[in-house]
């Protein structure tokens, strides 16, 4: 099978140190990327050629671990392993810090915008997951400070089109939570893996979520809650990927081209690797799983 994908500029982002996450911003004109040397890169395109436009390096004093673009694409928030969280704001040809978020007493390993651009959700090492308001004047107040996992949490995403975050942990679990009388709760508690839950990602619809996990699986979630949205939150797992890596996998997205399933049938393997890719520890970038699509068809 022909590649789908084929390398186009290699891009030196932090030297000598590692580099730990990189974010394309919503327009896709710049990505963002950040590392062990405690700097925010921001990448742009001179003709056909990649170049770091900004190094934001006053920010953080440890290693930035995650960036995230706001939905508008004039913020960019930075987690941590220093416990905080900044804001920079888009100004001119550059960025400038807006703010400092405190209060976590560990490393912030992940930061997330909520679709409506006005909630952002952090989590720790502190095993707390921490929700964040945003006001018209760019001030960022702390509504909730959640502790429903046991041990570290590794990951936060918002639902794409209701107002539900949810977690994954070194707890092996994975928590939902919807506001309920101004303060958030965890609504429902997933569980199945038997290891570290390292990544989630929730399909354009929202209907189904994916995790993945140390244990070397990756599991599909469906929401079976009641329409009307009453009642308590349900999610089952109506699929398990398994046998596809013998390492740990580290992050899981739904592809976007194609968007989300929408019949109101449980898929098969085939129809879910077609919708997904994975990053794994052996591997230096993401990669589409079609090549393994004849293995599972015959399963």
């Amino acid at each position: 099978m022909k590649e789908a994908l084929s390398l186009v500029q290699r891009l030196s982002a932090h030297p000598d140190s590692r580099c730990w996450f990189v974010s394309w911003s919503p327009n896709g004109t710049l990505l963002a990327s950040c590392g062990g040397d405690k700097t925010i890169r921001i990448w742009g395109q001179e003709g056909d050629t990649w170049v770091c436009k900004s190094v934001l390096e006053d920010g953080h004093q440890r290693t930035v671990r995650k960036v995230a673009w706001s939905p508008c694409g004039n913020y960019l928030a930075s987690a941590s392993f220093d416990a905080t969280t900044c804001i920079w704001k888009k100004k001119d040809n550059g960025f400038e810090s807006l703010t400092v978020l405190e209060g976590h007493e560990n490393e912030v390993k992940c930061v997330a915008w909520a679709p409506s651009g006005n909630l952002l959700a952090t989590c720790s090492r502190d095993k707390s997951v921490w929700v964040w308001e945003v006001d018209e004047e760019d001030e960022y107040e702390c509504v909730t400070v959640v502790n429903s996992h046991t041990q570290d949490v590794k990951h936060v995403v918002w639902h794409p089109t209701q107002e539900l975050l949810a977690s994954a942990s070194y707890d092996n679990n994975i928590c939902i939570y919807k506001e309920d009388d101004d303060d958030w709760e965890c609504r429902v508690t997933l569980e199945g893996h038997t290891s570290t839950v390292w990544s989630l990602s929730f399909d354009a619809t929202g209907k189904r979520l994916a995790s993945c996990s140390d244990d070397r699986t990756v599991k599909i979630w469906k929401d079976c809650s009641s329409e009307d949205g009453q009642g308590d939150l349900s999610w089952k797992c109506v699929c398990t990927l398994s046998g596809y890596h013998g390492r740990t996998i580290y992050d899981v997205s739904w592809c976007r081209l194609t968007g989300a399933w929408l019949q109101p049938v449980v898929m098969t393997h085939y129809e879910y690797l077609k919708k997904m890719k994975l990053q794994i520890q052996s591997s230096l970038c993401f990669r589409w799983l079609l090549k393994w699509l004849k293995r599972t068809i015959k399963t």
